[in-house]
């Protein structure tokens, strides 16, 4: 908890201090790609799983990677010639191919003290998990000129994510919620490449990123956006802002 508060005001320190500039630029766009992610977190608590039955059975295979797609808007803010800050808001559809144990016929009746005879203990199920998220990310750009006919700018932020939306294939459990198998907030570090064309197809521009999340899911993700942004506003200037939204005519 006192991770994700530091973050935020980190992060509202450095856009109050954006917004306090003498010809901040800001303009908007709107962005989409394919993403890939994994699940690396220890599900098995949230399955319900007892300790005989993790003895007698194979534990959850390490999930797989499953693609996905993402889609939203952005806000581009310039605070120097080479530094900006981008914030977006999309909707990402992720999620992870999980085999989970199956309980054998005869541990359940071993446990009722029932002579059985063996059979394999290694029984499993496949199940494909899918999740909507809410995703924020907020990222610092380095922004290098001239690199082609555009402008290369690494980057380097935290994302924000709350769960909307998802089930398992086969048993249809919820991804979220009471009786689902991740939590509902998630968050952690990304770190992003970008290219924007500035002479030729002035505006569009091509994203590369990386991202570790921290909580339950430990999901690992990589995506590919395409976007546009749209022209600069020079609108907001130091003698009509003297802090984040708050307008002094």
């Amino acid at each position: 908890m006192k991770k994700i508060v530091f973050a935020l005001a980190t992060l509202l320190l450095l856009t109050s201090n954006a917004f306090a500039e003498k010809d901040v630029k800001v303009r908007f766009g709107l962005e989409g790609g394919f993403n890939m992610t994994k699940w690396n977190g220890d599900l098995m608590p949230n399955y319900g799983v007892s300790p005989e039955l993790i003895a007698a059975t194979a534990r959850i295979d390490d999930a797989s990677v499953r693609p996905g797609f993402h889609a939203g808007a952005l806000m581009d803010i310039i605070i120097e010639k080479h530094w900006s800050i981008q914030p977006e808001v999309l909707f990402q559809l992720e999620g992870s191919e999980i085999t989970t144990p199956v309980i054998p016929v005869e541990v359940e009746q071993q446990q009722e003290g029932l002579e059985v005879e063996p059979q394999p203990a290694d029984l499993t199920i496949t199940e494909k998990y899918t999740a909507g998220y809410i995703r924020v990310p907020v990222v610092l750009y380095y922004n290098i000129m001239n690199v082609g006919p555009g402008q290369l700018s690494p980057g380097l932020g935290v994302f924000f994510a709350g769960g909307v939306c998802g089930s398992g294939s086969e048993s249809g459990r919820n991804t979220f919620g009471v009786d689902g198998i991740l939590d509902e907030f998630d968050w952690g570090p990304t770190v992003k490449i970008g290219y924007e064309f500035q002479n030729v197809a002035s505006g569009l521009y091509l994203n590369a990123g990386f991202s570790q999340g921290v909580t339950t899911s430990m999901s690992t993700g990589f995506n590919f956006t395409v976007g546009y942004k749209f022209q600069y506003w020079k609108g907001i200037k130091r003698a009509y802002n003297t802090g984040i939204l708050e307008y002094n005519p």
